[in-house]
């Protein structure tokens, strides 16, 4: 019977399609066959879930994120039934969440309604041919899948180089994507590194470093050299007031700026702080945002976002007390300014930098200059082929700002010509052109809920379709790895 399930790809297998994939399970309708495509063939392990380093800690409380908002002890409870009782206030290592995602995962379709079928290809989707009766997902090995619906769920892209050290990314002491599987173990333990950048990026790399024992200088240089923020020990206090100061339809960030430094002088009179007021924005940040006109959102984006990150993406407080000790120790520095030039030598760099206010040069040797500048957000890369495929299909377009795949409010994906592909959405750091926040699980899993609602409606008038893949298929040498449902 299963053969003839109407079927949904989702291209990507890390936290963004898992939650999809969760989503479409739950949501109500006939059963479905859900084929997600991962190069790793493993669920939930994406870049940030990937991590085996236990200093690597969740960046948000564990009681916000459960993979169903409608139940948000699911994780709690999850943790608690491996070895971490009590953990709703708590942020444990990013690899458990990972993990909880991944069983989470083959647990629901197991154990849900009885008819769904999950596969999980070990592939490469590299085109999707529009020309037949319905979409056909071509694979790196040039095998065909026909499909009823596509979500791209693809994940963050590497980060990339500031124009200036463009030129510098293929050099032997230059680390362009730190979160390659050991690429830090070249470093030696008493080598001085140099970060380019100072976000959470950063914080991870220092941490990773620290854990192997490294006890060489690091300086971590951005133009603000601001650090993310630390989260309260402790249970995080809830929220007492609304910020109904704030005017959606005020046009302008420097009026929002105003108000939101008012609300936090007002919960400082009643003993609170900022994070109260960030915490309270939360539910209002998207629409807050989509009601800037977009030369506001660019001003935005240039002159307040570092700020804005920085606030709203904390450490947690047991990271932010190993970072600071790092500093306080000496190994551990950070600097506001630019790397302007580089001299290469034959075991060491030569970095010339400047630092404001007055813009002075100043010269250091590092033996090692990481890219910490975060995830990259152009996905029509020469190296993102399917993203270059769809595009020469006319089937996606850049989205606001260069920034992600275009979509609609809903995240169907635009084409070309700006309406809406009927059977493709996106959701994630795909969507951070359109929307301010879309790389937390909290958004991605109120973008998985409407996508998988909006998936089901498509599938109720379009009807049963034909099988994810033939019987014989082979994904990198081997077959589908999982196959579970009853």
């Amino acid at each position: 019977m299963s053969a003839f399930l109407p079927t949904v790809a989702i291209v990507g297998a890390g936290a963004g399609g898992v939650l999809a994939a969760l989503h479409l399970l739950d949501s109500p309708g006939p059963a479905v066959r859900v084929l997600l495509v991962e190069r790793s063939g493993k669920a939930g392990r994406g870049v940030a879930f990937s991590t085996g380093h236990d200093s690597h800690l969740l960046n948000v409380p564990v009681g916000s994120m459960s993979a169903f908002e409608r139940d948000p002890g699911h994780f709690t409870r999850w943790l608690g039934g491996n070895g971490f009782p009590n953990a709703q206030d708590d942020f444990v290592p990013r690899r458990l969440f990972g993990q909880y995602l991944g069983e989470a995962l083959l647990s629901w379709a197991r154990l849900g309604r009885g008819h769904d079928v999950v596969e999980i290809a070990r592939d490469e989707v590299v085109d999707i041919d529009t020309t037949g009766p319905s979409p056909t997902l071509v694979f790196a090995g040039r095998q065909r899948a026909r499909v009823d619906a596509v979500v791209l769920a693809t994940g963050v892209l590497p980060p990339r180089w500031p124009v200036s050290l463009e030129g510098w990314k293929d050099n032997g002491r230059c680390i362009s994507d730190p979160w390659r599987p050991g690429v830090l173990d070249e470093v030696g333990l008493g080598d001085t590194v140099t970060l380019v950048g100072t976000g959470l990026t950063a914080v991870d790399v220092l941490l990773a470093l620290a854990e192997r024992g490294h006890h060489g200088s690091v300086r971590a240089i951005s133009r603000h050299g601001l650090l993310p923020r630390a989260h309260l020990s402790g249970p995080q206090p809830r929220p007492a007031a609304g910020v109904s100061c704030l005017e959606p339809c005020s046009g302008q960030i420097r009026r929002l700026l105003h108000q939101v430094r008012d609300a936090v002088t007002e919960a400082g009179t009643r003993g609170g702080d900022w994070r109260e007021v960030i915490d309270l924005l939360r539910p209002h940040t998207q629409s807050l945002w989509l009601s800037l006109p977009q030369e506001e959102q660019l001003r935005f984006r240039r002159h307040v976002e570092r700020f804005w990150n920085i606030h709203r993406h904390r450490m947690a407080p047991a990271v932010a007390e190993q970072v600071h000790q790092l500093r306080d120790s000496g190994i551990f520095r950070t600097l506001a300014g630019r790397i302007v030039a580089i001299e290469p030598s034959p075991l060491s760099l030569q970095l010339q930098v400047k630092l404001p206010p007055s813009e002075r040069s100043y010269r250091w040797g590092t033996d090692w200059l990481v890219n910490c500048t975060g995830p990259g957000t152009f996905v029509f890369t020469e190296d993102q082929v399917l993203a270059q495929s769809l595009r020469r299909r006319g089937l996606a377009r850049p989205g606001p700002l260069d920034m992600g795949i275009d979509t609609d409010a809903g995240g169907r994906v635009l084409a070309a010509s700006g309406r809406p592909t009927e059977w493709m959405w996106a959701l994630g750091s795909l969507r951070q052109g359109q929307l301010l926040e879309s790389t937390a699980v909290p958004e991605i899993r109120s973008q998985a809920h409407d996508t998988a609602l909006a998936v089901r409606q498509i599938l109720a008038r379009t009807g049963s379709g034909p099988a994810a893949l033939p019987a014989d298929y082979e994904a990198g040498g081997s077959r589908v790895i999982e196959h579970v449902g009853r």
